[in-house]
């Protein structure tokens, strides 16, 4: 399929030293904390990047809505986001465009990933869908996701399948409103919006990102991973090093 513009892998800046660059990118956002903070293992976020290494140990992968830090390994992966700052961070990206259009060729990578980015996506199918266009066969998708009972998210209900489904018959687009007012009322009226967010103002947060426009736990994302046709190899209702979330991920098959 032909894009309406296509990267190339060979001129993709990819990392000599992954700890070096995560180094950087740490004092970047902490300064001086960050030298404390490099003794600090969980920071480091060893689980994650385990997991990383188990069911994608080699090849090149892509991370969707990198923002200020990665926990994939930068020597071969291609950083990627839709937005050059989320709320008062700027992105470590180092392509840049939207998820459910990505400019490289069918079955280009290894691995696909993103962290707590999916909720933020009105059209999670239609997103789901391209990142499985680029996925080699047998390649994985990791979702690390935030979990509605131990997030901000707890007044809200959870997004089903049919609702999903759903928005992609309709193709709903990135910016879409529909979940606008419940956010407003279960985060920010009971004075849950984040921090670095509390800056957008409520005619912005859709055309920001800066809305979950959606509510899961595991089961639900299991359920869409097999509802796209990719099989369920792992299933963590906690990620251990970073507590307010979970993890599923599945495989081109």
């Amino acid at each position: 399929m032909i894009r309406k513009q296509e990267y190339d892998l060979e001129t993709y800046p990819f990392e000599p030293n992954d700890f070096l660059f995560y180094f950087r990118s740490l004092y970047h956002d902490r300064g001086l904390k960050a030298f404390y903070q490099l003794f600090n293992r969980t920071r480091r976020r060893p689980y994650s990047r385990g997991l990383i290494a188990r069911f994608a140990p080699t090849g090149i992968g892509l991370e969707i809505g990198v923002g200020a830090r990665t926990i994939c390994p930068t020597t071969r992966t291609v950083l990627s986001d839709g937005y050059s700052e989320h709320g008062v961070a700027n992105s470590i990206g180092k392509v840049f465009f939207m998820g459910d259009e990505i400019p490289y060729k069918d079955e280009t990578f290894s691995f696909v990933l993103s962290e707590h980015v999916l909720e933020h996506i009105a059209n999670p199918i239609k997103m789901l869908k391209e990142w499985i266009r680029v996925l080699k066969k047998n390649g994985h998708v990791f979702l690390f996701l935030p979990h509605k009972e131990r997030t901000f998210d707890r007044f809200r209900k959870i997004t089903t399948l049919e609702h999903l489904i759903s928005d992609y018959e309709n193709d709903i687009s990135f910016d879409d409103q529909g979940h606008l007012k419940e956010w407003w009322q279960d985060i920010v009226e009971k004075g849950l919006m984040p921090d670095h967010y509390k800056h957008i103002g409520k005619q912005d947060v859709t055309g920001t990102g800066s809305i979950h426009h959606h509510v899961w736990t595991e089961k639900e994302i299991a359920e869409l991973l097999e509802y796209v046709e990719l099989k369920v190899v792992l299933i963590d209702p906690k990620v251990h090093d970073r507590r307010d979330t979970f993890v599923v991920v599945g495989r081109k098959i």
